[in-house]
């Protein structure tokens, strides 16, 4: 869905969301690489996306990302520049690993990479201060990092479906939080 046509040139500087989910996208198409100015709104879910292009992380406007239910190996290094990300979806993948500068995106709220096959979270993601809504469900994780509690505007965290057997103290400190989901876990005491 385009707020406007994109057959006319003037029009393509205006393009701030599009919604190309449940096709059958193998790439990125070169077209959604033109709005680097504009676009804050992108919609990939549910294609058969491998990769993300180099110049996906030149759409620094971007608010909102979903790129759930695809076939995605890797998040680049440069997901930094993304530093107006305010949700992040990138569940159902395959993505074995976070990168460190995922820490750079300090607006991000809502980051959802439950079903990947991920075992442990990057250092420094815990300096992701803004995040409200975290979905780590069923993506393999024994524990969780110590300073957990550094997220302290948590109001929702995800945790279904991993192998976490305790929990770190410093949990204690999410007073905002309103729903942790901790089912199926391996715990054996709180």
């Amino acid at each position: 869905m385009f707020k406007c046509i994109p057959l006319f040139k003037a029009c393509n500087r205006q393009v701030e969301y599009i919604d190309r989910r449940h096709n059958n996208l193998t790439d990125v198409p070169d077209d959604i690489l033109r709005y680097t100015r504009c676009l804050e709104e992108l919609l990939l879910d549910a294609n058969q996306l491998k990769d993300l292009p180099k110049g996906f992380y030149r759409l620094v406007q971007l608010r909102k990302l979903s790129l759930s239910d695809n076939e995605i190996g890797r998040i680049a290094p440069e997901i930094s520049n993304l530093i107006n990300l305010m949700e992040l979806d990138i569940s159902r993948n395959d993505i074995g690993d976070i990168p460190e500068n995922i820490k750079f995106c300090k607006n991000l709220q809502d980051f959802d990479v439950s079903s990947n096959p991920l075992t442990k979270l990057p250092p420094g993601f815990t300096q992701l201060r803004n995040l409200t809504r975290l979905g780590l469900n069923d993506v393999s994780l024994d524990r969780l990092p110590q300073d957990i509690g550094s997220l302290s505007n948590l109001v929702s965290l995800e945790l279904r479906e991993n192998m976490i057997k305790n929990l770190p103290q410093s949990i204690s400190f999410l007073s905002k939080l309103e729903i942790l989901d901790l089912g199926s876990n391996e715990i054996d005491e709180l």
